[in-house]
């Protein structure tokens, strides 16, 4: 019995080296290494993060979901997110309540800057029953500002030698929102007072924008099951208020159009809630940096796809 204890001490003796080991190697990497690493949370915190950083000299951006599609509701972190997280000097996060799996990460990473990109910004309540935030503010342009101007302060407090390049980037990034802005104020023009039904939460900003009323709002994911009764209230709420466009993120279409379309005589219309894809040879030879400019291009063509709709082209 006293060998088989003195076994089981040597061993947590020796587990115990190791990660201590572990640790003080992580730790020296991270002393070692030149210049910034910031990660993101997710793709549009990816896309400001990249577009203010760039051109600056020895800093990476990483983007923490970069095979999650979509939004972050059902996002676990696994082992190479945490030794990832270990070894960064920034990590931009959207707020909200998003980022619910990072809910120990203050706790667990004590030297790591987390900066909250939403901090100032009003949400909206995801439905007047419950009173959990909506945190697409992205698809809000207003909102996307304000993320900017909180990811180029983040940038200059963590690398104060570089403000320059931060503070050009960020100006040119804003320039190009402000623009977009303006093409959905003008947009607001001809579509205010119309009402539809989407079936994505990031879209009841982006038709708040135009004056569009949300009559409903059914978040999709892929564990999604749309019950017969919500299915009813949705049909009911499209014939009294005479809604016949419907609004869907691609991976989604097939399901709406099947469940709806028919009962509603309405089309389905497929939008970009700007969660991934790749960045193309335009966005980058942009005068805008190029997360920034993939950004702009898919909320115009958001924009074009509504304006079709109510039959404005």
């Amino acid at each position: 019995m006293k060998k088989k204890k003195a076994v089981f001490m040597t061993a947590l003796l020796l587990a115990a080296v190791g990660i201590t080991a572990v640790i003080a190697m992580a730790a020296g990497r991270k002393k070692e290494k030149e210049g910034i690493l910031c990660v993101t949370s997710f793709y549009p915190m990816y896309l400001l993060a990249d577009s203010v950083a760039e051109g600056a000299e020895n800093v990476r951006v990483v983007n923490l979901t970069e095979n999650h599609g979509g939004c972050l509701h059902d996002y676990t972190l696994t082992t190479q997110d945490m030794r990832l997280l270990s070894e960064a000097d920034l990590f931009l996060i959207n707020g909200g309540g998003m980022e619910l799996f990072l809910t120990k990460t203050a706790e667990d990473y004590k030297n790591l800057r987390i900066v909250d990109t939403s901090k100032g910004y009003t949400f909206f309540e995801e439905t007047e029953h419950n009173h959990a935030l909506n945190a697409h503010l992205w698809l809000d342009i207003e909102g996307y500002l304000l993320q900017l101007s909180n990811t180029e302060e983040a940038f200059v407090a963590a690398d104060p030698s570089q403000e320059e390049i931060y503070r050009k980037n960020a100006e040119a990034c804003r320039k190009e929102l402000m623009a977009l802005k303006a093409e959905y104020d003008e947009g607001k023009d001809e579509l205010s007072g119309g009402k539809t039904v989407v079936f994505h939460e990031g879209f009841v900003y982006l038709f708040h924008m135009l004056g569009i009323e949300t009559i409903h709002c059914l978040a999709m994911d892929s564990d999604t099951q749309i019950s017969a009764g919500e299915a009813a209230q949705i049909i009911e709420e499209c014939r009294l208020h005479g809604i016949t466009r419907l609004f869907s993120e691609a991976d989604y279409a097939q399901t709406v159009t099947d469940t709806f379309a028919a009962e509603t005589q309405g089309t389905v219309f497929v939008l970009d809630a700007v969660t991934g894809g790749e960045m193309s040879a335009s966005d980058k030879e942009s005068t805008t940096p190029a997360g920034v400019a993939l950004y702009c291009s898919r909320m115009r063509e958001n924009l074009e796809i509504i304006k079709r709709a109510y039959g404005l082209r």
